[in-house]
């Protein structure tokens, strides 16, 4: 079922006075809502990459309901720059039937951000295949990855994609990884927030991308040469799940 398409932006340039400014947003500057996403108008503002035709995505009534038996990406279509947040709330339920032996798992809330070709370009179209991305820079984070075995954050610099650090049960664990806990779990039927944070190091905070997951900060970077621009998506694969109220803020 192909997705509808048409979806006014509903977020404007605004202060807003009930979000207080992050720790990474240092005063006098605020964050302000740019851009957002309330997921009532359809898939306009987003490109879709699917592996399998099955795959369904709807944007109706509040919600971004994904259910895919193989490889997806959702890009948003505006390039994101500046130091800026993404923010939210996704659900993850049982993967369709259509997953086949995958069917009932929970898995993959994952994605891209500040993805550019090696040109500088906005990145190409791919059928949706995982490994169609090595040859894409960018950041990845896999949350609940691997059937909710593993959460990893990723750089790809265009050749390769190497691991920065993650957790991981078990014997999959990669050298330098923790295990797994709760904290780092997809857990069914609970709604959790995501925040990513891209911004400029300073002298006083060289940390330059952040990545929370509800009330925990799994992932920080302090980099010599860090990504700051570029393109953001979703990712996902033999899953079902569902986003609500996605915000994207910048510190101004």
């Amino acid at each position: 079922m192909g997705p509808a398409l048409r979806l006014p932006l509903c977020g404007l340039i605004l202060g807003l006075p009930l979000l207080a400014a992050a720790h990474w947003c240092e005063p006098p500057r605020k964050l302000e809502l740019v851009a957002a996403d309330d997921f009532r108008a359809g898939l306009a503002r987003w490109r879709l990459e699917a592996e399998d035709e099955r795959a369904v995505v709807t944007a109706q009534g509040g919600v971004l309901d994904i259910a895919t038996p193989a490889g997806l990406s959702l890009w948003w279509r505006e390039p994101l720059a500046g130091d800026y947040a993404i923010r939210f709330t996704a659900l993850a339920l049982p993967a369709p039937a259509s997953a086949g032996p995958l069917a009932g798992r929970l898995s993959d809330l994952n994605m891209f951000w500040n993805a550019l070709e090696a040109d500088g370009s906005e990145p190409y179209p791919r059928p949706g295949k995982f490994a169609g991305y090595d040859t894409l820079p960018t950041y990845y984070a896999g949350f609940g990855a691997n059937g909710n075995t593993t959460t990893r954050l990723r750089v790809y610099d265009g050749s390769q994609r190497r691991l920065l650090t993650g957790f991981a049960d078990g014997n999959i664990a990669e050298p330098g990884e923790r295990p797994m806990t709760d904290d780092t779990r997809l857990r069914a039927g609970q709604a959790i927030t995501i925040e990513i944070v891209s911004r400029q190091p300073t002298a006083s905070d060289p940390v330059h991308l952040r990545w929370r997951a509800g009330s925990n900060e799994l992932f920080t970077r302090a980099d010599a040469n860090p990504r700051l621009h570029g393109y953001f998506a979703l990712r996902t694969t033999a899953s079902r799940l569902q986003i609500r109220d996605l915000k994207i803020l910048q510190c101004r």
